[in-house]
């Protein structure tokens, strides 16, 4: 088979491969090309995602009608002139194949125009130019993409839902903003505003901006200069009281530029170590200032990954830089109480929960608990629950030994049989059998309880909504309010009536009857930090079990909590009542049993 040069064309798409993910990938790159053009305001306006139209404009120097033909050529670039500038690339762009690769997979219309030149407008439609043409135009660069992949169908069936590509997109704006606090940023989406970011003094007033006072309020900031390394560090990391389940509030720029490194995410577990728990991850937004030639951005075709010349070092002075501002930061965390409202950006307690909200009309109360041996709670029905249980087999030879049973013994016999004989520290019901010793979880046992009675009334149609007094407002950062948008219609099913309250807060006005009022906006946020990581495929079914375990989780009896014995009977009872009452809906266990068998080995009389 003969060797033969490709076509520009197929060329391109090829390149769009690499460059060109998703419609994020697009926004990324036109932002960056805004960026190194001198833009003072950066406006991005898609649909659907992105999926049907991608507009980004700048107010830049913009282009003359030959540098506008120009720039839809493979490698063609105003940022490098030298062999020698890839070696200290100071731009974000510098590839010269973004601009080709998205023409080649869409239908893009160019409008630029330079100081002192020609407005040019130019139509190209799979990187074949369509038309060109001279047109009046405010000093900047606007390009359009339409119908992204029209041509590379297979790339555009892999697309996620729309709600997903418009949380990527709106994660890179923020990140930019985040990065150029003097620069005015826009997002929209369908003509609804999603960021607002007008110009700032500096990083600080930038996150106040975005992120708001709560998320502002748990950050230590910390300036290094490292001297003649010419490394510096600006960062502002959250206190060790706030923990996240996701990397997702995490911002790392090297020399502005948007990177995602494993060093740097080894030098932030190296910082935290011994001061979060495992499986959770701080708020950490990171500046650092290298020279040009210590870092080499030419890496990947999307330009976020970096190697660094002295890694050990910048590795080092980021992790040497979170400690000193942790060490340095003296402030008292003071105790929440149930009157605070909870900042949006705090993620939910590590597990177990231990929710804020009680449950008034149980018949558990907050009451001394006394030690007495009771009546057997015996049920009246018996519910099948299709648990694999085996049949006990009981022995009577007239010893004086204890009879045996099987080590998973007949359900049945042993929710009538079960006896509650106390607490161990007012968190864990201790029960017996004729088979062995039960220890049951208080609160997850509540939580199985709440879960299936929450499910069945909502299939009935009589789930009990409580209007609030006052209406709740929160405050959401951008990327949850997309998040929101997609779930509003099922969390109305779910009691609760959500509604947009300036452009980055929402109103709660009504929830589920069985949440105390200071309970609901800590479930709301604690459910959008949940779906962050699962909105590519927001499964409705999947969907109402989370909410309602959530809804669960925050209404079931607190741990560290006496309760009499009537009390513990009634929740045994209705634990024993549920469909799957050995596991809680978030996966743990609610009940261990420790067997008569291995009880009998550990007194020698097996």
């Amino acid at each position: 088979m003969k060797i033969r040069i490709l076509p520009d064309d197929i060329a391109n798409r090829i390149a769009a491969g690499e460059v060109v993910e998703r419609p994020a990938s697009v926004v990324k790159e036109l932002v960056e090309n805004a960026l190194d053009a001198g833009a003072r305001k950066i406006t991005v306006d898609v649909e659907e995602g992105g999926r049907k139209r991608i507009q980004v404009t700048d107010d830049g120097e913009g282009m003359t009608p030959e540098d506008a033909r120009a720039c839809f050529g493979r490698h063609a670039t105003s940022k490098l002139y030298e062999p020698d500038d890839l070696f200290a690339i100071k731009t974000l762009g510098f590839r010269g194949e973004a601009l080709p690769s998205i023409a080649s997979v869409s239908h893009l219309v160019l409008e630029t125009q330079a100081e002192a030149s020609a407005g040019t407008v130019i139509e190209i439609a799979g990187g074949r130019v369509v038309s060109e043409r001279e047109q009046a135009f405010p000093r900047g660069t606007e390009i359009t993409v339409d119908d992204l992949f029209f041509n590379v169908p297979a790339r555009r069936k892999f697309l996620r839902s729309e709600s997903y590509e418009l949380s990527q997109i709106t994660t890179y704006c923020t990140h930019y903003a985040l990065a150029f606090p003097e620069i005015h940023f826009v997002l929209r989406s369908a003509g609804f505003e999603i960021l607002a970011a007008p110009v700032t003094t500096g990083f600080r007033d930038r996150i106040f901006q975005i992120f708001g006072k709560d998320l502002l309020d748990q950050l230590v900031e910390y300036q290094k200069d490292y001297g003649r390394s010419g490394v510096k560090v600006h960062l502002f990391t959250s206190r060790p009281h706030v923990q996240k389940y996701n990397r997702n509030s995490m911002f790392f720029f090297i020399n502005r530029r948007l990177v995602r490194d494993k060093i740097i995410l080894h030098a932030i577990s190296e910082a935290y170590r011994n001061i979060l728990p495992a499986g959770t991850f701080p708020v950490v937004i990171l500046f650092v200032s290298i020279p040009y030639e210590d870092v080499d951005v030419n890496v990947h075709p999307a330009k976020t990954e970096v190697r660094f010349k002295h890694q050990s070092f910048v590795h080092d002075a980021i992790r040497d830089a979170i400690l000193s501002g942790l060490t340095q930061d003296k402030t008292i965390v003071p105790m929440e109480s149930d009157g605070v409202p909870t900042s949006p950006f705090t993620a939910p307690a590590p597990q177990p929960r231990i929710p804020d909200s009680w449950v008034s009309d149980d018949p558990i109360a907050r009451e001394s608990f006394a030690l007495e041996l009771g009546m057997r709670a015996v049920m009246d029905q018996a519910i099948p629950l299709g648990l694999n249980f085996r049949a006990s087999e009981t022995k009577t030879d007239g010893c004086e030994e204890p009879a045996e049973f099987s080590a998973y013994p007949e359900f049945d016999r042993v929710r009538q049989e079960v006896q509650p004989l106390g607490q161990l520290r007012d968190s864990f019901i201790v029960a017996v059998d004729s088979s062995g010793l039960i220890v049951i979880d208080q609160h997850v046992a509540h939580e199985r309880v709440l879960f299936e009675t929450y499910l069945r009334q909502k299939l009935a149609g009589k789930l009990d909504i409580q209007r609030l007094l006052m209406p709740i407002i929160v405050q959401l950062p951008p990327r949850q309010l997309v998040i929101l948008d997609s779930i509003i219609p099922e969390l109305a099913r779910n009691g609760f009536e959500v509604e947009p309250f300036g452009p980055k807060t929402i109103a709660i006005k009504t929830a589920p009857a069985m949440l105390k009022a200071s309970a609901v906006e800590k479930l709301l946020v604690e459910l959008l930090d949940g779906l962050e990581r699962e909105t590519q495929v927001i499964n409705i079914e999947a969907l109402k079990k989370k909410i309602a375990a959530t809804v669960s989780c925050h209404a079931a009896i607190k741990i560290n909590t006496p309760l009499e014995e009537t009390k513990m009977r009634w929740l045994i009872t209705e634990l024993m009542k549920t469909d799957v009452p050995t596991v809680c809906p978030h996966g743990r266990p609610i009940i261990l049993r420790y067997d008569l068998r291995e009880i009998q080995k550990a007194f020698k009389r097996a």
